[in-house]
């Protein structure tokens, strides 16, 4: 009978041991209720526009904790490298808040995809093409040259206040202590910064002409 004390203790000895074999994904930890954009592009330094604006490269969100939390599906996304196709993507066809962008940016020297023609007609068809003059190309126009960026480090306070670049939504703050990151051409911006509980907070920035440029902005309860 002296024994049946222990029972209790080794039955929690059990359930602690258990419970830290269990892997538990992340999506089950997160209780984020918006939408989580995850991606995994290639080339995976590809320039990621939301809604117009620059917010970083495509492997800053290539982790389930990574992912781009948005409020809604009610934005556009444009995947964007020099010598590389553009390529638009619309949140509003996915009707999961969970998303994983999957895909691989085209080659501009690559060649329109056509229907393949095999056995005799190949060979007819390749020499007929052989054949014909060739068509004059048009003037290669010179490519302007790219502007200047200044990257933005931005912390807001508190996490998954809701962020408003221009009037534009751009996002929800990170975790307290991590800073988002932009690249914006130097000029005036105005930032709104909105969270329940918090008084909003708008404020007009000069982003100036150099490298880095940090700024926090804290909302007060």
């Amino acid at each position: 009978m002296k024994n049946l004390r222990y029972i209790p203790v080794l039955v929690s000895v059990i359930c602690v041991f258990a419970a830290c074999s269990i892997n538990v994904p992340w999506e089950v930890l997160d209780d984020y209720d918006g939408v989580r954009v995850v991606m995994h592009v290639t080339p995976d330094d590809a320039d990621v526009l939301l809604n117009g604006r620059f917010i970083g490269a495509a492997y800053e969100y290539a982790a389930s904790g990574l992912a781009l939390r948005l409020a809604s599906r009610e934005n556009d996304l444009v995947f964007r490298k020099k010598g590389y196709r553009e390529k638009a993507v619309n949140l509003r066809s996915y009707s999961s808040s969970r998303i994983t962008l999957r895909f691989e940016l085209a080659p501009e020297s690559a060649p329109a995809t056509d229907e393949t023609v095999v056995g005799d007609a190949a060979q007819e068809s390749s020499y007929e093409a052989q054949s014909e003059p060739l068509k004059p190309q048009p003037a290669e126009q010179p490519q302007p040259a790219e502007s200047f960026l200044t990257q933005v480090s931005l912390t807001v306070t508190p996490e998954e206040a809701s962020v408003y670049i221009d009037g534009r939504f751009w996002g929800l703050a990170p975790a307290a202590g991590q800073a988002i990151f932009l690249r914006l051409p130097p000029g005036k911006y105005a930032f709104a910064v909105f969270k329940p509980g918090y008084a909003p907070l708008s404020r007009e920035i000069i982003v100036p002409k150099q490298e880095q440029f940090k700024m926090e902005i804290a909302l007060h309860k």
